[in-house]
């Protein structure tokens, strides 16, 4: 691609926004539904609009503070996994240095997204498959960085089918087992990865893995990028060596927590005891599907001044 193709490209953000769009039955969409269907095989509508569930991107501002996280933990170049890469901003976000002394990989699922990952990044082993079926060897990634997919279904994959975990939840484990012993994972999931009440999937992880740090995001930001109001966390882990301990923050229990209006709603101990990683006030509000979900309202500071601030809490 040229740099004016590349221009362009990089502008995709998925259909997550625009469900709409292909409803059949939505007569103020018809005239967005044909041109699609005429840019589009049938073949790759369908596919694109499966993607309407969780193609939610990251917004730059966010991807970077991650980078600058990785860094203070000290991690500089290595082997990099995107597990589930859309068109590759966790690529062309990355700080110049690093990604020129660094092997990435990228995996994602839908067809027309990874020709364009390919198309920006040819550089990168980007892989059109699902995350469950890469053939990626366990334990040779320094770093997993990814904003993977959200949603309340599960994923095929017979190593991890008997627990049922929720696909945001299921990319944890997976991911974790490609990372190397000391290597780091650093993913963008729901807020209920930490929150829930069923501690099982965090009672695994936190056998493998010691948490750094987590920071939850106010419900507005992807709200400009991706059109979606949603409240997220960044999680990020060490993943132990043989015989190691951990020695990082407790995270393995959700508790019942009071704010101040008085509303009660489960809320992770470790925000609890550190409420600073939280940028905004938790309330229970409307939320994507429901009302009285429990969210990260705004507050009134810039957001990027916020993930600065956090991540100088960091270890």
């Amino acid at each position: 691609a040229t740099q004016d193709e590349k221009a362009a490209l990089v502008k995709y953000v998925g259909w997550g926004a625009t469900p709409q769009i292909f409803d059949d039955k939505n007569r103020e969409w018809a005239k967005e539904r044909d041109a699609l269907c005429h840019e589009l095989t049938d073949s790759e509508f369908e596919q694109v609009r499966a993607t309407t569930l969780n193609a939610h991107y990251t917004s730059p501002g966010v991807v970077r503070a991650m980078y600058q996280a990785a860094q203070r933990f000290g991690f500089q170049n290595g082997h990099i996994l995107e597990p589930a890469c859309g068109i590759g901003n966790f690529i062309g976000l990355m700080p110049q240095e690093m990604l020129q002394q660094s092997v990435v990989t990228g995996v994602e699922i839908d067809p027309l997204t990874a020709r364009i990952a390919k198309a920006l990044y040819p550089d990168a082993d980007i892989r059109e498959q699902p995350f469950e079926k890469s053939k990626l060897t366990d334990e040779t990634f320094d770093l997993a960085i990814s904003n993977v997919p959200f949603g309340d279904y599960a994923v095929h994959d017979p190593r991890w089918n008997k627990y049922k975990f929720s696909i945001h939840d299921y990319f944890f484990p997976a991911g974790l087992d490609k990372v190397r012993p000391g290597g780091l994972l650093m993913f963008i999931t729901s807020h209920h990865t930490m929150d829930k009440i069923d501690s099982t999937l965090r009672e695994m992880l936190a056998a493998k893995a010691e948490l750094l740090g987590a920071i939850r995001l106010p419900n507005d930001a992807f709200k400009k990028n991706a059109g979606t109001e949603v409240t997220t966390d960044i999680l990020m882990l060490r993943k132990l060596h043989a015989g190691e301990s951990s020695c990082g923050a407790a995270w393995k229990m959700s508790v019942d927590f009071t704010n101040e209006q008085e509303e009660k709603l489960p809320l992770n101990e470790y925000f609890v005891a550190h409420p600073e990683m939280m940028l905004g006030k938790m309330r229970l509000a409307r939320g994507m599907y429901r009302d009285g979900e429990p969210t990260l309202a705004p507050d009134d500071r810039d957001l990027g001044q916020a993930l600065a601030k956090a991540i100088e809490q960091l270890p």
